[in-house]
Protein backbone atom coordinates (compact mmCIF):
# COMPACT_ATOMS: atom_id res chain seq x y z
CA UNK A 1 0.00 0.00 0.00
CA UNK A 2 2.86 2.35 0.87
CA UNK A 3 4.42 1.93 -2.59
CA UNK A 4 1.03 2.55 -4.23
CA UNK A 5 0.58 5.81 -2.31
CA UNK A 6 4.12 6.85 -3.22
CA UNK A 7 3.31 6.30 -6.87
CA UNK A 8 0.18 8.42 -6.53
CA UNK A 9 2.21 11.19 -4.91
CA UNK A 10 4.51 11.06 -7.93
CA UNK A 11 1.45 11.55 -10.13
CA UNK A 12 0.52 14.49 -7.96
CA UNK A 13 3.84 16.10 -8.77
CA UNK A 14 2.85 15.88 -12.43
CA UNK A 15 -0.30 17.91 -11.91
CA UNK A 16 -2.87 15.89 -9.94
CA UNK A 17 -4.10 17.44 -6.67
CA UNK A 18 -3.44 15.00 -3.84
CA UNK A 19 -4.07 15.64 -0.17
CA UNK A 20 -1.38 14.89 2.42
CA UNK A 21 1.17 13.05 0.26
CA UNK A 22 3.87 13.73 2.85
CA UNK A 23 2.03 11.46 5.29
CA UNK A 24 -1.14 9.78 4.06
CA UNK A 25 -3.55 10.26 1.19
CA UNK A 26 -6.45 9.03 3.25
CA UNK A 27 -7.70 12.29 4.66
CA UNK A 28 -5.11 14.47 6.36
CA UNK A 29 -6.80 17.74 5.42
CA UNK A 30 -8.67 19.72 8.08
CA UNK A 31 -12.32 18.63 8.01
CA UNK A 32 -14.87 21.22 6.95
CA UNK A 33 -18.52 20.86 8.04
CA UNK A 34 -20.83 19.94 5.19
CA UNK A 35 -23.92 22.19 5.11
CA UNK A 36 -27.26 20.47 4.56
CA UNK A 37 -28.40 20.44 0.94
CA UNK A 38 -31.70 22.12 0.02
CA UNK A 39 -34.74 19.82 0.03
CA UNK A 40 -35.09 18.02 -3.26
CA UNK A 41 -31.60 18.94 -4.48
CA UNK A 42 -28.59 16.69 -4.90
CA UNK A 43 -26.49 18.70 -7.33
CA UNK A 44 -25.69 21.65 -5.10
CA UNK A 45 -23.32 19.96 -2.65
CA UNK A 46 -20.83 22.64 -1.48
CA UNK A 47 -17.24 22.72 -2.66
CA UNK A 48 -15.95 23.81 0.77
CA UNK A 49 -13.59 21.20 2.14
CA UNK A 50 -13.44 19.22 -1.11
CA UNK A 51 -10.00 18.15 -2.31
CA UNK A 52 -8.85 15.13 -4.26
CA UNK A 53 -8.56 12.41 -1.62
CA UNK A 54 -7.94 8.69 -2.13
CA UNK A 55 -10.82 6.48 -1.05
CA UNK A 56 -10.80 2.63 -0.92
CA UNK A 57 -12.73 0.65 -3.54
CA UNK A 58 -14.58 -2.49 -2.41
CA UNK A 59 -15.32 -5.24 -4.93
CA UNK A 60 -18.99 -6.12 -5.39
CA UNK A 61 -20.27 -9.70 -5.56
CA UNK A 62 -23.00 -11.34 -7.59
CA UNK A 63 -26.54 -11.38 -6.17
CA UNK A 64 -25.84 -14.89 -4.86
CA UNK A 65 -22.75 -13.69 -2.99
CA UNK A 66 -20.17 -15.16 -5.37
CA UNK A 67 -17.15 -13.20 -6.56
CA UNK A 68 -17.54 -11.50 -9.93
CA UNK A 69 -13.92 -12.26 -10.77
CA UNK A 70 -11.87 -9.98 -13.00
CA UNK A 71 -14.63 -8.09 -14.78
CA UNK A 72 -13.84 -4.60 -16.00
CA UNK A 73 -11.53 -2.15 -14.26
CA UNK A 74 -11.67 -2.23 -10.47
CA UNK A 75 -8.84 -0.21 -8.89
CA UNK A 76 -8.06 -0.58 -5.16
CA UNK A 77 -8.41 3.19 -4.56
CA UNK A 78 -10.00 6.15 -6.36
CA UNK A 79 -9.30 9.87 -6.11
CA UNK A 80 -12.43 11.97 -5.67
CA UNK A 81 -13.31 15.59 -4.72
CA UNK A 82 -15.33 14.53 -1.69
CA UNK A 83 -15.55 16.67 1.50
CA UNK A 84 -12.66 15.69 3.75
CA UNK A 85 -15.12 15.63 6.66
CA UNK A 86 -16.37 12.35 5.18
CA UNK A 87 -12.97 10.62 5.20
CA UNK A 88 -13.43 7.31 7.01
CA UNK A 89 -17.21 7.49 6.60
CA UNK A 90 -17.52 6.61 2.90
CA UNK A 91 -15.79 4.42 0.35
CA UNK A 92 -16.42 3.25 -3.20
CA UNK A 93 -18.05 -0.02 -4.29
CA UNK A 94 -17.53 -1.35 -7.83
CA UNK A 95 -18.41 -4.34 -9.98
CA UNK A 96 -15.82 -3.32 -12.56
CA UNK A 97 -18.42 -1.56 -14.72
CA UNK A 98 -20.24 0.81 -12.37
CA UNK A 99 -19.02 2.45 -9.16
CA UNK A 100 -21.08 3.75 -6.23
CA UNK A 101 -20.18 5.74 -3.14
CA UNK A 102 -21.52 4.38 0.14
CA UNK A 103 -20.90 4.09 3.88
CA UNK A 104 -17.72 2.35 4.95
CA UNK A 105 -17.63 -1.34 5.85
CA UNK A 106 -20.83 -2.18 3.96
CA UNK A 107 -21.31 -4.86 1.30
CA UNK A 108 -22.13 -4.58 -2.39
CA UNK A 109 -23.80 -6.86 -4.91
CA UNK A 110 -25.23 -6.76 -8.37
CA UNK A 111 -29.01 -6.68 -8.33
CA UNK A 112 -30.62 -9.92 -9.47
CA UNK A 113 -32.08 -10.06 -12.99
CA UNK A 114 -35.67 -9.78 -11.73
CA UNK A 115 -35.05 -6.17 -10.68
CA UNK A 116 -35.43 -3.33 -13.20
CA UNK A 117 -32.58 -3.18 -15.69
CA UNK A 118 -29.07 -3.74 -14.39
CA UNK A 119 -28.08 -2.45 -11.00
CA UNK A 120 -25.94 -2.42 -7.90
CA UNK A 121 -26.97 -2.47 -4.25
CA UNK A 122 -24.81 -1.32 -1.33
CA UNK A 123 -26.20 -2.53 1.99
CA UNK A 124 -25.14 -3.06 5.64
CA UNK A 125 -22.83 -6.04 5.96
CA UNK A 126 -24.79 -7.38 8.94
CA UNK A 127 -28.12 -7.37 7.05
CA UNK A 128 -29.49 -10.94 7.43
CA UNK A 129 -31.64 -10.52 4.31
CA UNK A 130 -29.66 -8.43 1.80
CA UNK A 131 -31.95 -6.40 -0.53
CA UNK A 132 -30.47 -7.82 -3.74
CA UNK A 133 -33.57 -9.55 -5.12
CA UNK A 134 -36.86 -7.80 -5.69
CA UNK A 135 -37.98 -4.39 -4.37
CA UNK A 136 -36.64 -3.56 -0.89
CA UNK A 137 -39.15 -3.13 1.92
CA UNK A 138 -40.04 0.40 3.06
CA UNK A 139 -37.31 1.79 5.29
CA UNK A 140 -34.63 -0.65 4.11
CA UNK A 141 -31.19 0.91 4.40
CA UNK A 142 -29.09 0.88 1.26
CA UNK A 143 -27.80 2.61 -1.85
CA UNK A 144 -29.77 1.34 -4.85
CA UNK A 145 -28.66 2.05 -8.42
CA UNK A 146 -30.38 1.09 -11.66
CA UNK A 147 -29.08 1.35 -15.23
CA UNK A 148 -31.57 0.87 -18.07
CA UNK A 149 -32.72 2.23 -21.41
CA UNK A 150 -35.94 3.77 -22.69
CA UNK A 151 -35.92 1.02 -25.29
CA UNK A 152 -37.42 -1.13 -22.49
CA UNK A 153 -40.71 -0.56 -20.68
CA UNK A 154 -38.93 -0.67 -17.31
CA UNK A 155 -36.56 2.04 -18.48
CA UNK A 156 -39.50 4.19 -19.58
CA UNK A 157 -41.21 3.64 -16.22
CA UNK A 158 -38.01 4.78 -14.49
CA UNK A 159 -38.09 8.25 -16.07
CA UNK A 160 -41.72 8.92 -17.00
CA UNK A 161 -42.80 10.35 -13.61
CA UNK A 162 -40.19 13.11 -13.90
CA UNK A 163 -39.53 13.85 -17.58
CA UNK A 164 -41.62 14.65 -20.63
CA UNK A 165 -41.88 11.63 -22.91
CA UNK A 166 -44.01 10.90 -26.00
CA UNK A 167 -47.66 10.09 -25.29
CA UNK A 168 -47.37 6.58 -26.75
CA UNK A 169 -44.64 5.76 -24.20
CA UNK A 170 -46.74 7.15 -21.34
CA UNK A 171 -49.58 4.89 -22.41
CA UNK A 172 -47.29 1.89 -22.85
CA UNK A 173 -46.21 1.94 -19.19
CA UNK A 174 -49.34 3.57 -17.71
CA UNK A 175 -47.13 6.28 -16.25
CA UNK A 176 -48.34 7.04 -12.69
CA UNK A 177 -49.04 10.48 -11.28
CA UNK A 178 -46.62 12.02 -8.81
CA UNK A 179 -47.26 10.48 -5.35
CA UNK A 180 -48.74 12.84 -2.75
CA UNK A 181 -46.04 14.28 -0.53
CA UNK A 182 -43.15 13.59 -2.90
CA UNK A 183 -40.87 16.57 -3.56
CA UNK A 184 -39.08 16.89 -6.91
CA UNK A 185 -36.90 19.43 -8.67
CA UNK A 186 -35.00 19.64 -11.96
CA UNK A 187 -31.46 20.96 -11.29
CA UNK A 188 -30.76 20.46 -15.02
CA UNK A 189 -32.94 19.30 -17.94
CA UNK A 190 -31.23 15.88 -17.69
CA UNK A 191 -31.49 15.33 -13.93
CA UNK A 192 -34.46 14.99 -11.57
CA UNK A 193 -33.85 15.20 -7.81
CA UNK A 194 -36.44 13.37 -5.71
CA UNK A 195 -37.28 13.42 -2.00
CA UNK A 196 -39.76 11.07 -0.34
CA UNK A 197 -40.22 12.25 3.27
CA UNK A 198 -40.62 9.75 6.10
CA UNK A 199 -43.86 7.84 5.72
CA UNK A 200 -44.34 8.78 2.06
CA UNK A 201 -44.44 5.77 -0.26
CA UNK A 202 -43.21 7.56 -3.36
CA UNK A 203 -41.38 6.79 -6.58
CA UNK A 204 -38.11 5.83 -4.87
CA UNK A 205 -37.38 2.29 -3.75
CA UNK A 206 -37.40 1.75 0.03
CA UNK A 207 -39.55 4.87 0.54
CA UNK A 208 -42.46 4.84 2.98
CA UNK A 209 -40.43 3.94 6.06
CA UNK A 210 -39.47 5.85 9.18
CA UNK A 211 -36.74 7.92 7.50
CA UNK A 212 -36.69 10.08 4.39
CA UNK A 213 -35.34 8.71 1.11
CA UNK A 214 -33.65 10.80 -1.56
CA UNK A 215 -32.72 9.98 -5.12
CA UNK A 216 -31.63 11.16 -8.52
CA UNK A 217 -32.92 10.10 -11.94
CA UNK A 218 -30.82 10.82 -15.04
CA UNK A 219 -32.32 10.98 -18.53
CA UNK A 220 -29.95 12.56 -21.09
CA UNK A 221 -32.05 14.85 -23.28
CA UNK A 222 -30.71 13.56 -26.57
CA UNK A 223 -32.52 15.23 -29.47
CA UNK A 224 -34.38 13.99 -31.45
CA UNK A 225 -34.37 10.64 -29.59
CA UNK A 226 -36.31 11.93 -26.55
CA UNK A 227 -38.91 13.52 -28.83
CA UNK A 228 -39.62 10.49 -31.00
CA UNK A 229 -39.22 7.87 -28.27
CA UNK A 230 -35.99 6.30 -29.51
CA UNK A 231 -33.91 4.37 -27.00
CA UNK A 232 -31.74 6.43 -24.62
CA UNK A 233 -29.60 5.12 -21.75
CA UNK A 234 -30.91 6.18 -18.32
CA UNK A 235 -29.81 5.74 -14.71
CA UNK A 236 -31.19 6.25 -11.21
CA UNK A 237 -29.90 6.03 -7.66
CA UNK A 238 -31.75 5.99 -4.34
CA UNK A 239 -30.10 6.81 -1.01
CA UNK A 240 -31.97 5.29 1.92
CA UNK A 241 -29.93 5.92 5.07
CA UNK A 242 -30.91 6.64 8.66
CA UNK A 243 -28.01 9.12 8.62
CA UNK A 244 -29.19 11.18 5.64
CA UNK A 245 -26.24 13.59 5.86
CA UNK A 246 -24.25 11.28 3.58
CA UNK A 247 -26.88 11.25 0.83
CA UNK A 248 -26.14 14.59 -0.91
CA UNK A 249 -22.52 13.55 -1.51
CA UNK A 250 -23.48 9.97 -2.48
CA UNK A 251 -26.00 11.20 -5.05
CA UNK A 252 -23.83 14.02 -6.40
CA UNK A 253 -20.98 11.59 -7.04
CA UNK A 254 -23.38 9.28 -8.87
CA UNK A 255 -24.63 12.10 -11.11
CA UNK A 256 -21.11 12.89 -12.24
CA UNK A 257 -19.54 9.43 -12.26
CA UNK A 258 -22.44 7.41 -13.71
CA UNK A 259 -24.09 9.89 -16.08
CA UNK A 260 -25.12 7.67 -19.01
CA UNK A 261 -23.20 8.18 -22.24
CA UNK A 262 -25.78 9.93 -24.46
CA UNK A 263 -26.81 7.59 -27.24
CA UNK A 264 -29.83 7.17 -29.47
CA UNK A 265 -29.63 3.37 -29.30
CA UNK A 266 -29.92 1.06 -26.31
CA UNK A 267 -26.90 -0.18 -24.40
Amino acid sequence: MKSRLSALCTLGAMGMVLAGCSTSLLGTSTPTPVPAAPIGSTTTAPLNGEVAVAFPVVACNSSSGDSLGDQGWRPPILLAPIPTALVGKVEFYSDGVHTLLGPTNWSCARASPDQSGKGLVVYPSNDPSPPVSGPPAPGTEGIFATFDTTGRTKGIALVCPFFTIPMWQQQEVSCPNKPAGEVTSMPTPDVASVLDPAGVAGSLVASGGVHQVTGTVIFPQVVPAVMDGSSVNVAAETCSLTDATLCPTVLSDFEVREFPVPASSGG
